[in-house]
């Protein structure tokens, strides 16, 4: 009696708990996506998605005739996600028409006369390949030259897309780039009137251009005085 009891109490205790869990799968990590753009044409625009990352394309790619300057810069084992971290590259890879031969165009170092060439020199800074030197050289697409990264480093703009004098700087208000020199000199557009945003009429633009004119007299008159007028 007391067996049955026991049996009882047991099946009952086993009908109150809860099911037991089953134990999540590990999910497999997901292999990388392969690069595809799904251009028509041959890829030769920064539209193309994947040079738009600084991707070579790939198979799964839908362009034909591909020219996606990245794909060049793999067959010469540089690494495009270094490069494309460099804004000079990225604002004038896709206009160039010739990739290789740009690549493989020879360069002289000012430092000590050196002859490389661009393949072996970038992405980044690089150094001069004679042992005695050890200048530093970074090159800029826009001048197609190599410039001296220790004393006149290389200074891309972003909002202008240009390299300029590594002396310039941008300025926020007139949305240009000026020689701001080594001590940071103020953009000369801080005497001058800010031209209103938007539509002007002929009445606005005339009084614009009065003032705008009538400040750089007022100071050029200001330096006369200074010097002890006219005569």
């Amino acid at each position: 009696m007391a067996s049955k009891r026991a049996a009882v109490d047991t099946e009952q205790q086993a009908a109150g708990k809860a099911p037991a869990k089953p134990k999540a799968k590990k999910k497999k990590p997901s292999p990388p996506k392969a690069p595809k753009c799904g251009c028509r044409g041959d890829c030769k625009s920064s539209k193309c998605g994947c040079g738009k990352k600084g991707e070579a394309c790939g198979d799964s790619c839908k362009c034909t005739g591909c020219k996606n300057p990245f794909k060049i810069l793999k067959e010469y084992n540089i690494d495009c996600v270094a490069a494309a971290q460099d804004k000079c590259l990225m604002d004038n890879i896709f206009k160039i028409e010739d990739v290789r031969g740009r690549l493989e165009q020879s360069h002289e170092l000012q430092c000590c006369g050196s002859e490389v060439q661009l393949k072996d020199m970038f992405p980044g800074v690089a150094t001069c390949p004679d042992d005695d030197c050890g200048g530093e050289w970074q090159y800029s697409w826009c001048s197609n030259d190599f410039v001296d990264e220790e004393n006149r480093p290389r200074n891309h703009c972003g909002i202008c897309r240009g390299c300029g004098d590594y002396r310039d700087a941008h300025c926020e208000r007139c949305n240009k780039c000026y020689f701001a020199g080594l001590s940071g000199f103020e953009c000369p557009c801080k005497d001058r009137p800010p031209k209103p945003k938007g539509g002007m009429g002929s009445l606005g633009m005339m009084l614009w251009a009065m003032q705008h004119f009538a400040g750089d007299d007022s100071d050029r008159l200001s330096d006369e005085s200074d010097d002890g007028g006219f005569f």
